[in-house]
């Protein structure tokens, strides 16, 4: 369904998806094409419309949905990105004004989770939206059992896990950093509690491969910025710390973006004063990393990553200290 929202107040927080490199290769600021030769090489794409941070951002076929955001105050914008014709267009707005949240896609929607309901008094949202862009049209879905800004998503069959995050709606480290996961069954719009992350953190990156859901980063409750990655089995409901850490710790990008059986994690925030440009690629199969590959063009953290074919496209973020977002759509060859 379509629903009005209110605008929300400024706000001093982080969020980072997956995103944001430092150009070692020059494409100028028209390229307007993914690259076609032979990799790695960066491109510079069609810019976001407005310069914005923290939204949920994934592929829906042919087309990128990035919803809601900051953008000098938080937005119930949805943004859809044409990845053929190079172009952006406006769909409905989404139920409410969102940032900090979560974005995946299946069966042809775009479902957003969680964030943050800004402004005095400003609390985690539970909320889950799902957008059809066939139909134009928004759906109110069951909440999760845990309001949380900054958490994970991943999703594995017909379900879809959110994990971690925190209370805490200042962007990450701000506060009340969670280990708590639950699944969401699409057939029959119910959360279930399922087994906990090995140790409690926000501001987290999850990708799905091969069956099995990975987790990237992020930030502890002492405020430390982490390396590590885990691995949780939906079928024991089990998670193991044994997946080697990534070469970088970071957190505030709360997506990776995977190409066959390899996971890209771009950009983020390691706690200095502006986003990360690091380009880290982990193969699952050998469970190893290749760190240094080439940076993106536009070092930000709060993007959004998703992986189409065989490229990897980082939109919107910000460039600490937070607020000061950006409208760099950029696209990653291997």
């Amino acid at each position: 369904m379509k629903m009005n929202m209110s605008s929300r107040s400024s706000r001093n927080y982080i969020l980072l998806v997956a995103g944001a490199l430092a150009a070692a290769l020059t494409v100028t600021a028209d390229a307007g094409a993914a690259p076609s030769g032979p990799g790695p090489a960066w491109a510079t794409l069609a810019s976001v419309p407005t310069p914005v941070e923290g939204m949920s951002v994934a592929g829906v076929g042919n087309q990128i949905i990035a919803a809601c955001g900051f953008a000098g105050g938080d937005t119930a914008t949805t943004r859809i990105y044409d990845i053929a014709s190079d172009t952006w267009s406006s769909g409905a707005p989404a139920p409410g004004t969102n940032s900090e949240s979560a974005g995946t896609s299946h069966g042809g929607l775009l479902y957003s989770l969680g964030g943050r309901v800004s402004g005095p008094g400003s609390l985690a949202r539970a909320d889950l939206w799902a957008y059809d862009r066939t139909t134009d049209l928004w759906t109110v879905l069951a909440p999760m059992l845990t309001a949380r800004a900054g958490l994970g998503i991943a999703v594995q069959d017909n379900t879809i896990y959110a994990i971690g995050g925190r209370t805490g709606t200042g962007g990450p480290g701000s506060g009340g950093v969670l280990a708590t996961v639950e699944a969401y069954d699409i057939d029959t719009d119910t959360w279930t509690p399922v087994a906990s992350l090995p140790s409690a953190r926000s501001d987290l990156a999850a990708a799905t491969v091969g069956g099995k859901i990975y987790v990237f980063g992020g930030i502890d409750a002492a405020g430390t910025f982490l390396n590590d990655v885990d691995v949780y089995d939906p079928i024991t409901n089990a998670w193991s710390t044994a997946p080697a850490d990534m070469p970088t710790a970071r957190a505030a990008f709360y997506a990776v973006a995977t190409k066959g059986g390899t996971v890209y994690a771009i950009g983020g925030w390691d706690g200095g004063s502006s986003g990360l440009s690091t380009n880290d690629a982990y193969k699952v199969a050998s469970d190893t990393w290749t760190s240094g590959l080439l940076p993106m063009p536009t070092p930000r953290a709060e993007a959004g990553a998703v992986g189409h074919g065989g490229r990897i496209y980082i939109v919107g973020g910000s460039q600490p200290a937070f607020g000061a977002s950006v409208d760099a759509n950029e696209v990653f060859k291997p």
